[in-house]
C-alpha cells in the first residue's frame, strides 16, 4: 500500500502562504461544522471519489486529514488512490478507524468501502470535540441529531452489510443532495461553502501570528503566542508605571447604566430578538416572560424570501407556517423536526429574566467597561442611538447612554469577530483581545442581536392568544403520514338512512424522543367532498376530529363519516332503478365517493381552549 502523506495534519503545506488551503482536521480542531457545511464536505468528497472510481481507483479509508478545504469553501481529496486490482492484493489499511467493517476484517478496498468511510468522516465532523475526536468511528449521538431525510441517507451509506449500501457514490451523492434541499432549503450549499471559506481564511490569516520562533520545547505556535503575551504584559506594565509616576487619575468606569438596564429587562413581560445568524438566516422573535414565542425567520432581512416562515411557540412546542407560499401556508407541528432542528435554533432566545441573568453573570466576570471621557467610547451607537458598550466574556453588550437605560444589542463571539481579532493581532501584537477570546468562550453563528424589551403586556399576550387560537387548524405535516387503503379498506354505502364512507388507513410516524416534543395523541379528521348514489349528487361529509394514540413508528386505524341527506336520494334512485329493471330487465346502480382527505392535527379544540385559558391567566398574573 502506498505510504500516506506525512504532512502536518493541522495545516496543509509548510506555510499558509504556500497553499491557501487547510485540512478538514485543522478546521475541526477549532469547532465542529454546522450541518450544511458537513454536507458540502461530504458532497465534494463523493465527487472526488466518483472520479477516482471511474478511473478504476479506490482509496480504501479516508481521514479528515485527507480532505483539503480551499478559500472558496470547496473540498478535494489528497489521500492516495490505487487500482482496484492492486487493492485486492494489498493488505487493508487498519490504521483508519473510519474504514468500513469488512475492510478492517481483511476484505479488499472497494467503491463501497470508500462511500462508507466518507459518511463516517461526515458524522465525525458534526461531533463536539469532547464527544468523539475525528477518527474514532461512528458517533451515535451525532447520528441521532441528523434530520430525518439526511439521517436515512447516512444510515444506508454506513450499513454494516455492504449489499445494503448505495451501489455507487454517484447515487449516494444524488440522494444526499435531495435530502439536503428537503432539510436545509435550496441555499444549503451556499451557506455551507461560506462557513468553510471563512473557517479556512481564519486558519490561514492566523498563520503569521503563529509562525516558528525558536527551537525550544513545545509547539512553535504556542511559543510565539507566549512571546506575544509576554510582550503585551510588558506594555501594560509600562503604562501602569507612567500613570503611577506621572500622577495620572484613575479611570472612571461606567457600570450603573448596565445594572439598571438589566434590572428593567428582568422585569419586562417580554423581549424582542432581531438576530442575524451567519448560516441559518434572519430571526425576529418576541419571547414572553412565560416562554411563549412568536415572530418570523428566513433567508432575507425582510422575510420576503420563498422559504421564510412564521413561528409561534406554545407549551414548549414550535409551530411554523410558510408566510409567502399560499400553497404551503398553515401552521404545522413536526415533533421530530422541532426536537432536532427548531429547538436547538431557538435556544438562544430565552425569557427576559433568564437573558438578564446571563448578561449580568457576564458583567460580573471582569468586564471591560466604558470609561468616562474616552474618545472611542463616546462614539459608540446602535442604529444611531448613543450607547455604552461593555466587553464581557459573553461578547459585547450595548445599553442606551441616556436614562431610562435599556438594553439595545448583544454581540456574542462569532467567527467574524475572531478573524478580525486575529488579523489585528498579526499586524499589531499589542492589540487587545476581547474578553470572550481571553475566556475561550465558544464561538456562535450570530452576527449580533438587537434587543428590545417589550413593556405592553396586554398587546403582547393578546398576540399570543390570537396565534394560539389559530392552532386549532394546525396539522402535523409529514411527521404522521396517512396512507389510505383502497378496495376492501375504503368503501361507500348508501341506504335509506344516508351515505356512509368508511376508510381504513395506515402510515409511518416520525415522532420525537423527548417528552417535551413528542406527540402522544393525534386527532384525525376525514373530509369527503362529493358522494353520489345512483347518479344523484348527495354532497360531502366530515367525520369531525377522532383521537388516536401514538405508540410506535406507525399508525393504523379506521375512520368514517355519514351524510344523512343521502337517505331520501337513495330511496328515489333505488325506486327508479327497480322500475327500470322491471321494464328493461337491466339494472344500473352504484354509489361513488370522491377521494377522502385525511387531516392529522396535533391539538384538539379542548387542547386549544386550555392553552388560551393558561395564557390569559399568565397575563393576569403579570398585573
Amino acid at each position: 500500500m502506498p505510504e500516506r502523506s506525512k504532512q502536518d495534519p493541522k495545516l496543509y503545506g509548510e506555510r499558509a502562504t504556500a497553499v491557501a488551503s487547510a485540512t478538514l482536521e485543522a478546521l475541526l480542531a477549532v469547532r465542529r461544522l454546522p450541518p450544511e457545511a458537513g454536507v458540502v464536505v461530504l458532497r465534494d468528497v463523493l465527487i472526488g471519489l466518483a472520479q477516482a472510481h471511474e478511473q478504476g481507483l479506490v482509496h480504501g479509508g479516508i481521514r479528515a486529514a485527507d480532505v483539503l478545504v480551499d478559500l472558496d469553501g470547496h473540498c478535494r481529496l489528497q489521500a492516495p488512490a490505487r487500482p482496484v486490482a492492486a487493492a485486492a492484493d494489498d493488505p487493508p489499511d487498519t490504521e483508519v478507524d473510519d474504514a468500513a467493517p469488512e475492510l478492517r476484517a481483511g476484505a479488499p478496498a472497494s467503491p463501497t468501502t470508500d462511500g462508507y468511510s466518507a459518511a463516517v468522516v461526515f458524522l465525525a465532523s458534526l461531533a463536539d470535540q469532547h464527544e468523539a475526536p475525528v477518527g474514532t468511528g461512528l458517533v451515535p449521538s451525532t447520528y441521532e441529531e441528523l434530520a430525518g431525510p439526511v439521517r436515512r441517507v447516512v444510515a444506508r451509506a454506513t450499513a454494516q452489510d455492504p449489499a445494503e449500501r448505495y451501489p455507487d457514490v454517484r447515487s449516494f451523492r444524488e440522494e444526499l443532495e435531495a435530502a439536503a434541499v428537503a432539510v436545509h432549503g435550496p441555499q444549503w450549499a451556499e451557506r455551507g461553502q461560506r462557513f468553510l471559506a471563512d473557517s479556512v481564511e481564519a486558519t490561514v490569516s492566523s498563520h503569521p501570528l503563529v509562525g516558528p520562533v525558536d527551537d525550544g520545547p513545545g509547539p512553535w505556535w504556542r511559543r510565539r503566542r507566549l512571546a506575544l503575551a509576554a510582550l503585551a504584559l510588558l506594555v501594560l506594565l509600562a503604562v501602569a508605571v507612567v500613570v503611577l509616576f506621572e500622577g495620572g487619575e484613575p479611570k472612571r468606569e461606567v457600570r450603573e447604566p448596565f445594572d439598571q438596564a438589566l434590572a428593567a429587562l428582568a422585569r419586562a413581560p417580554g423581549v424582542r430578538y432581531q438576530d442575524h445568524n451567519q448560516f441559518t438566516g434572519y430571526y425576529d422573535l418576541a419571547v414572553t416572560a412565560t416562554a411563549e414565542r412568536f415572530g418570523a425567520m428566513g433567508g432575507s432581512e425582510d422575510f420576503s424570501d420563498k422559504v421564510a416562515e412564521d413561528v409561534t411557540t406554545v407549551a414548549g412546542r414550535d409551530y411554523v407556517s410558510y408566510r409567502n407560499d399560499a400553497a404551503l401556508k398553515g401552521w404545522i407541528y413536526d415533533p421530530g423536526g422541532d426536537e432536532k432542528n427548531l429547538a436547538p435554533r431557538f435556544k438562544t432566545y430565552v425569557v427576559p429574566g433568564k437573558l438578564a441573568a446571563q448578561l449580568r453573570a457576564a458583567l460580573d466576570e471582569q468586564p471591560r467597561l466604558p470609561v468616562v471621557g474616552d474618545e472611542a467610547d463616546a462614539t459608540v451607537a446602535v442604529d444611531g442611538q448613543p450607547a455604552w458598550r461593555a466587553d464581557t466574556v459573553q461578547g459585547y453588550l450595548y445599553v442606551s447612554k441616556n436614562a431610562p437605560y435599556r438594553v439595545l444589542r448583544w454581540e456574542p463571539p462569532n467567527l467574524e469577530t475572531a478573524m478580525a481579532a486575529l488579523k489585528a493581532m498579526a499586524k499589531d501584537p499589542s492589540s487587545r483581545r476581547s474578553r470572550a477570546m481571553e475566556a475561550h468562550t465558544p464561538l456562535t453563528y450570530s452576527l449580533g442581536i438587537n434587543l428590545t424589551p417589550v413593556t405592553d403586556a396586554t398587546a403582547l399576550y393578546g398576540k399570543v392568544v390570537r396565534l394560539t387560537k389559530e392552532l386549532a387548524s394546525a396539522t402535523t405535516g409529514g411527521s404522521v403520514q396517512i396512507l389510505q387503503q383502497r378496495g376492501d379498506g375504503s368503501k361507500v354505502a348508501c341506504s335509506h338512512t344516508g351515505c356512509l364512507v368508511d376508510v381504513a388507513f395506515s402510515g409511518p410516524v416520525y415522532n420525537a424522543t423527548s417528552p417535551a416534543h413528542r406527540l402522544d395523541n393525534v386527532y384525525i379528521e376525514m373530509k369527503v367532498a362529493s358522494i353520489t348514489t345512483g347518479g344523484q349528487e348527495v354532497g360531502g361529509c366530515s367525520s369531525g376530529l377522532r383521537a388516536y394514540r401514538l405508540t410506535g413508528a406507525s399508525l393504523a386505524g379506521k375512520i368514517s363519516c355519514n351524510n344523512p341527506a343521502g337517505g331520501p336520494l337513495f330511496d328515489r334512485a333505488d325506486a327508479a332503478n327497480r322500475a327500470r329493471a322491471n321494464s328493461s330487465g337491466r339494472s344500473s346502480f352504484w354509489d361513488y365517493t370522491s377521494a377522502p382527505e385525511l387531516l392529522v392535527h396535533p391539538l384538539s379544540p379542548t387542547d386549544v381552549d386550555q392553552l388560551v385559558a393558561k395564557e390569559q391567566h399568565e397575563l393576569q398574573s403579570l398585573g
